[in-house]
């Protein structure tokens, strides 16, 4: 599917969304410090291995000025610490996340002392060479370094964090089983897509409420 079809058009930029919803991760578009914006989307991504929806994006992005997104103060803390701040600021994910990111924290901080835009601009903000080095860094970035979020993460990096990225549009993801019927009733036969179809795919079935064209951006929608 083109990244210029009805349906990335309507998730992405048509004022109407779909059925009224838009891209979740348009949440942290609120935050206007980069690094803080970078930090944001990454633990987004990490959190959970489904898309977050709208509501735990905001959620996220309220609180990107807590010490446990900056990766220079987190990976000074303990995961214990991290588990904890997580629960008390109630964000949900599952416990071994905190670990999780704060492995992340230590690894930013360690290479490019906790600045997510060094990190990209080391690997020439290329998005190719930039999954290769995660994928050489698995004990660095654990989670970040596999193949499906780390295209997701450089998907958003270009498209919410404003960190333009060559080679972008040819990102790709593996559609997981439950997205492939959704993906067949708007004609995609392929397995692998970019992130940013398989991000529209698992919005839709929650977001379509069989609206007339005139109350969603989607043209030519399957349900209607």
């Amino acid at each position: 599917m083109p990244l210029f079809s009805p349906l990335i058009q309507a998730f992405s930029d048509h004022p109407l969304g779909l059925c009224g919803q838009h891209d979740p991760a348009k949440a942290a578009e609120s935050v206007s410090v980069l690094e803080q914006r970078l930090n944001i989307l990454t633990f987004g991504v990490v959190a959970d291995t489904r898309h977050l929806n709208a509501e735990r994006w905001s959620a996220l992005a309220a609180l990107h000025d807590h010490w446990l997104f900056d990766p220079a103060q987190a990976a000074y803390k303990s995961s214990q610490e991290i588990l904890a701040a997580l629960q008390q600021q109630r964000i949900a994910a599952p416990q071994y996340i905190a670990r999780v990111w704060w492995q992340i924290c230590r690894g930013v901080q360690g290479r490019f002392k906790g600045a997510w835009r060094d990190l990209l601009k080391a690997n020439d903000d290329n998005a190719r060479t930039l999954q290769r080095y995660l994928e050489q860094s698995q004990t660095t970035f654990p989670v970040l370094s596999g193949p499906v979020i780390s295209a997701r993460w450089l998907d958003l990096v270009h498209r919410i964090g404003g960190v333009a990225l060559q080679g972008w549009d040819a990102l790709t993801v593996t559609l997981p089983p439950e997205q492939i019927k959704t993906a067949r009733k708007f004609g995609i036969t392929a397995v692998a897509v970019h992130p940013l179809v398989s991000s529209a795919l698992e919005a839709w079935p929650t977001a379509c409420r069989s609206l007339p064209a005139g109350s969603c951006g989607l043209a030519g929608c399957p349900n209607r």
